[in-house]
């Protein structure tokens, strides 16, 4: 297995999308930057409004923009390989294509960990150094009462990885599965937040983007439906999605032809 992570690993490094994906983790830290001056300077320029000035911490926002980037890595580390033809050569190499997958899977993951936990610790410390000892609304918790929510939603960029790994194998095609991520994170939202009754609370309370505030232990969503899962429902819920990508690409990848 050793032989086959070490593969995986030079083959991920080795193409230049994934290069241009990563740039996502300066991008989104410049990004929390500017919004970040803009509170502060409104601060700033302000003392008598300064109790109106409100900066949450941007843990959803920011997780959700790298899990999409790391979705569209876990598509390109196989649908790259079935375009060129090298998957051919990897199925060679190593019959057992489970083994495979199980490589890309977990090179994938361990990159993903480490982008999710960068921008959202990153985005953390950047924020607090640029508000220095301003008490700005909605940035005053601690690092300590911080943590769990951002390891939480730094960890979901993993699960976003192994949900386009499991699309693009079952696709083979890198157009249909961002296609259909897109859809994931576009139209299922509209419609899950527009059933009737609890149906809202439990389709919504499942979606990718809402598992980490519960992961950590808050049922709030701004002003949608509420959340209705236990911080053991959403693990339960994380391993699902996992489970479900990844054992159905395991099972189309044995039984198709390469």
């Amino acid at each position: 297995m050793t032989g086959i992570l070490r593969s995986e690993w030079v083959k991920l490094r080795s193409v230049r999308s994934t290069y241009v994906i990563l740039t996502i983790v300066p991008a989104i830290l410049g990004l929390v930057a500017l919004m970040t001056m803009t509170v502060v300077n409104f601060w700033d320029a302000t003392p008598a409004r300064r109790d109106t000035v409100i900066l949450s911490p941007l843990t959803g926002f920011t997780s959700w923009l790298a899990g999409v980037g790391l979705a569209i890595l876990g598509v390109l580390a196989i649908t790259s390989e079935h375009s060129s033809g090298l998957i051919r050569t990897s199925f060679t190499a190593v019959p057992q294509r489970t083994k495979v997958l199980a490589g890309k899977a977990l090179v994938l993951a361990a990159v993903a960990f480490s982008v999710g936990q960068i921008v959202e610790f990153g985005s953390f410390f950047l924020s607090r150094a640029m508000i220095g000892d301003r008490i700005v609304v909605g940035h005053t918790s601690t690092l300590a009462e911080e943590a769990p929510r951002m390891l939480a939603a730094g960890s979901i960029a993993v699960v976003y990885a192994m949900l386009g790994l499991g699309l693009g194998t079952l696709l083979r095609s890198t157009a249909g599965a961002i296609s259909a991520l897109v859809a994931y994170w576009y139209v299922a939202p509209l419609v899950t937040q527009k059933l009737p009754g609890e149906w809202a609370s439990w389709t919504t309370s499942v979606m990718l983007t809402h598992l980490p505030e519960q992961l950590a232990g808050s049922g709030k969503f701004g002003m949608g439906p509420e959340l209705v899962l236990s911080q053991a429902g959403a693990a339960v819920a994380i391993v699902l999605y996992v489970t479900l990508a990844l054992g159905s690409a395991a099972i189309v990848l044995r039984r198709r032809d390469a």
